[in-house]
């Protein structure tokens, strides 16, 4: 009786399951039509976009302003989104907001939305800079905290995780993610804007990189 029981719930759920992605898919095909594309008709998001608007991507953040497409409390949950829509996905100085248990549950997510072959291009602080800036810098807290830990002028601007190349190059391949590389802002393309991703420290007049920018690709 008990495995009849099971297989009942299970096929219900199923048929929930897949009633629920025919309606989000439908409810997206009507939205889509008034969101960007870009030139060549690819379909990008920007998650947590703040104010950089690129007339290419369709803006995706917690506040609401006249450029966000898609206002949602939690940028990370993209339950709107269908399965397999992106081209490309941008992510910049975001996921080190993201609490440690729940990074791999963010990235699979962003893998979901992503077609297959589809891009995660992402940039955070580097922590590997940030420890050199330290050491370069007499060992002051103060020149590091920022970077280090958020600005924290408002409630969602804290960090709670910090990455380097190797940590996150491990934590885009342990979630199904292949092909990961650096980026460069001024090469890389749909990036004709100016944000976080190219931005330097200034200490004392010496400037120092501050960024890791990694993309990786769908498998």
């Amino acid at each position: 009786m008990h495995w009849r029981i099971e297989k009942l719930k299970n096929k219900y759920c199923n048929i929930f399951y897949n009633q629920a992605n025919t309606i989000i898919e439908l409810l997206w095909r009507l939205r889509e039509r008034k969101y960007p594309k870009s030139k060549d008709g690819k379909t990008l998001f920007h998650i947590g976009c703040g104010d950089i608007n690129s007339p290419e991507f369709i803006n995706i953040d917690a506040r609401k302003k006249d450029h966000i497409h898609i206002v949602t409390s939690n940028i990370f949950r993209l339950w709107m989104i269908p399965s397999n829509t992106a081209d490309l996905v941008y992510m910049c100085h975001i996921l080190e907001h993201v609490p440690r248990d729940s990074i791999s549950m963010v990235l699979k997510e962003m893998h979901r939305i992503l077609k297959p072959s589809g891009k995660l291009r992402v940039s955070v602080p580097n922590f590997d800079y940030i420890l050199a800036i330290y050491k370069d810098n007499d060992h002051k807290i103060e020149y590091i905290s920022p970077a280090l830990m958020g600005g924290q002028e408002y409630p969602e601007n804290f960090h709670y995780e910090v990455y380097n190349k190797k940590y996150l190059e491990r934590l885009f391949v342990n979630n199904s993610f292949q092909h990961v590389s650096e980026w460069n802002p001024i090469e890389v393309e749909f990036h004709d804007f100016d944000d976080w991703a190219s931005k330097k420290l200034t200490i004392n007049n010496k400037d120092y990189l501050i960024n890791l920018n990694l993309e990786a690709t769908k498998a």
